[in-house]
Order: C-alpha cells, then sequence, then structure tokens
C-alpha cells in the first residue's frame, strides 16, 4: 500500500480488517485482518485469505486503521473490491483507491487475487467459508514473564482466528457457554454489584495488558500441526529436547472473534478471579473454554496431538459440545490428532495431578532462590555498612 493518511503526527502504525460482504442484503460473511506494520505511511503486510464458495456479486470491504495503545484505533480509510465478472478469473492484480470519505482520497492498496470455479465439495457449498491459513498474534509480557518463569522473562499471549467458528458454533448468543451461575466465582465476577464491576474493569485491563499491541508482537499464519507445534513449544524444545510436553498446559476461551490463550503460569496468574474471563474479555458467555496440551510423537517429530478438555468453572462448558471443538481443530489443521476429554475424565484427572505436583516443585524452587537473594542482599548490605563505619 502507498500514500496512507497519517494517524498519528508524523507517521501511522496500519493494518488493515477485510470484511466478505453479499452486495445485496449488505451483510456480513466472513472477516479476516492483518497484522500491525509500525511507523509507516506505505505497509506491505504480505497477508493471505483463502475463500471458498465466493459467488458473483460479494464485495470484499478493506478497512485500514491506525493502531492506538492508549485509545480507540483511528480510521485511516476504506477500499472496496468488487468480485464480480472477470475478476474472478485467474490470477489478477488489483490497485484500489483508499476513501476517508466520499471525495477524499488517501491512498491506494495493491490486492492479488487468484480465482478458481468451484468444483466438488466446495460447488456444494451454501455460502463462502474460509478454507485458512490461521492467522495469529503472538503478544509478548516481560512483567508478567518474571513473575513466571526461572531464567526467561517473555511471558506468551496468544490470538488464533480459527476458521468456521459461526458454521460450527452458531451465530446464536443463546446456544454459547454462558457464565456458570453455580460457580461462587463467577457469581461474584457477573453479579450486578461495585464489586462485580470493579473486577470484571480488573479483568478487562489485565487482558488489555496481557494481549496489547507493540513492536514486539508477531505476527504469522498457521498451516499445518508442525507450525503450531513451533509456535508453542519451539524454543522450549530447543532448550530441553527431553521435556515433557504434556506437563505444559494452556488455559484456552474462545469467543467470536477467535481463541485467547496462554501458558498457565503458576505465579502469575494465582492471583486472577478467573483465567477464562480474563481471556474472553470478561464476557458473559464464550464459544468454549477450557485447558489444553499439545505434545509431539517422539518417533515422529512432525506429528503433533492436541489433548482438550472442557476444565473452566467459570463457563463449565458442556460435555456434549466436545464434539465442536475437535471439528473445529480438525478442519482447521487437518494433520493435527485431536484428542477431547471431560475435566472428569480420570486420565486427565491423573495428568492434571501429576502437573500440580510438577508447579509445586518449581514454586518451592522459586521462593528458595528468592530467599536466596534477599540474604544475599541483607548481608551485602551489612558488609557495606561496616565498612562505612
Amino acid at each position: 500500500m502507498s500514500g496512507l493518511a497519517r494517524g498519528d503526527i508524523l507517521t501511522s502504525d496500519p493494518y488493515l480488517e477485510a470484511t466478505l460482504v453479499d452486495a445485496e442484503d449488505k451483510k456480513t460473511k466472513l472477516t479476516f485482518i492483518t497484522g500491525v506494520v509500525w511507523k509507516t505511511l506505505n505497509p506491505t503486510w504480505e497477508a493471505e485469505w483463502n475463500l471458498l464458495g465466493v459467488p458473483d456479486g460479494y464485495k470484499v470491504i478493506m478497512e485500514v486503521k491506525d493502531k492506538d495503545r492508549m485509545k480507540a484505533d483511528t480510521e485511516l480509510g476504506i477500499a472496496t473490491l468488487e468480485l464480480n465478472g472477470p475478476k474472478l478469473d485467474g490470477t489478477q492484480k488489483h490497485d484500489v483507491d483508499v476513501m476517508l470519505s466520499a471525495t477524499r482520497k488517501y491512498g491506494t492498496v495493491q490486492v492479488s487475487t487468484t480465482a478458481h470455479h468451484s468444483r466438488g465439495s466446495s460447488a456444494r457449498l451454501q455460502a463462502p467459508t474460509t478454507s485458512g491459513p490461521v492467522r495469529y498474534s503472538r503478544h509478548t509480557s516481560y512483567a508478567a514473564g518474571m513473575l513466571t518463569r526461572e531464567e526467561k522473562f517473555e511471558f506468551y499471549a496468544y490470538r488464533m482466528r480459527l476458521n468456521h467458528l459461526m458454521e460450527i458454533f452458531g451465530e446464536d448468543p443463546q446456544q454459547y457457554q454462558h457464565w456458570n451461575r453455580g460457580y461462587d466465582a463467577a457469581q461474584r465476577i457477573f453479579a450486578d454489584s461495585l464489586e462485580g464491576l470493579q473486577i470484571r474493569n480488573a479483568l478487562h485491563s489485565q487482558h488489555s495488558y496481557l494481549y496489547r499491541h507493540g513492536k514486539t508482537t508477531a505476527y504469522n499464519d498457521l498451516r499445518t500441526a508442525k507450525d503450531l507445534g513451533t509456535l508453542l513449544h519451539g524454543e522450549r524444545l530447543k532448550a530441553n529436547p527431553e521435556q515433557d510436553l504434556k506437563m505444559t498446559v494452556f488455559t484456552y476461551s474462545i469467543v467470536p472473534k477467535g481463541m485467547y490463550f496462554s501458558e498457565t503460569g503458576t505465579a502469575f496468574f494465582q492471583d486472577f478471579m478467573s483465567k477464562h474471563a480474563m481471556h474472553a474479555n470478561r464476557s458473559q458467555e464464550v464459544l468454549f473454554s477450557g485447558e489444553f496440551r499439545l505434545i509431539q510423537n517422539p518417533h515422529h517429530l512432525d506429528n503433533w496431538t492436541l489433548l482438550i478438555d472442557n476444565n473452566s468453572g467459570t463457563y463449565s462448558p458442556r460435555k456434549d459440545d466436545l464434539h465442536k471443538v475437535k471439528e473445529l481443530f480438525v478442519r482447521n489443521f487437518p494433520d493435527l490428532d485431536v484428542e477431547v476429554y471431560d475435566h472428569e475424565d480420570s486420565y486427565l484427572k491423573d495428568i492434571r495431578k501429576a502437573t500440580k505436583e510438577m508447579e509445586q516443585q518449581i514454586v518451592s524452587q522459586q521462593k528458595q532462590k528468592m530467599s536466596l537473594f534477599s540474604s544475599s542482599s541483607f548481608k551485602a548490605e551489612a558488609s557495606k555498612e561496616e565498612s562505612e563505619l
């Protein structure tokens, strides 16, 4: 893209949000978002969006926005690409004007499209759908990392824009997983009271902190189970190839905007009223939530298995809906083995028990290190005072 308007004093931090719209009923069908390119008026996103079953008469509306850290993002203009006639044939390049108003042009966005006539199962689709890849953003927090790691100071929170969410879970919020009215902590969080409001505001602040965008935020896409494994475990396996990945637990919440999750830190999260409500940004309902583990086949390193459950007291997802979670991941990562478990499953309980014992050992070691550090600091200070005397 070139010639972008300034969102800040001298430059912009632009990203693009695309929406596939039926030109007749104006309804939003599918959405796509790029990463942020910092401090530029001529960004290059290199993002790929694969769609199936798009008929004539649809439009791609591209909103260019400036990412702001402390306030709402600034609109920088809208570009519209009409998908009809010859624009659906072969590979073509399009220069689309970015309009800030009906008469004010600010820049041009270059879009490349490759279209094929639908065949087989694609031709039988009742509505357009996304076929991939899975876009993600990885958000780095150093303060949180200092509270959860022994030697590593980065803590990562992830957002994955999983495809097929509405196809699998539906569009009716009444069918989603509402907060658990039988759970004491959830009652406090969502209570219509001053305390409830304060807790929800705190959860929102925690969510905003962990998922804020900055120069250390990584944006990319995932196409295979190996890609997912590399994203979540690449660094730890490089440091320790023998590590038992089954002991590494991630807490997740799936909402209409995607899947939000992070590794379940033993120290950082212990003061959170609800990890799942935090990841869901205090939402009263989610599509699903729980915990998961991603493990590697030791004999075939490209083979990965996802162990995912509904272990969330705040939302208490229905056991009968676990098959939807499996379908979601199978459709997004066809080469990923997916096993779903109810939180009461005996196998899962054994894993949780072993994980908890390991976490307690880590916390004990961290406390011991802190004690030694404090003692050393005291002795150093005492020696300093003696020398001054």
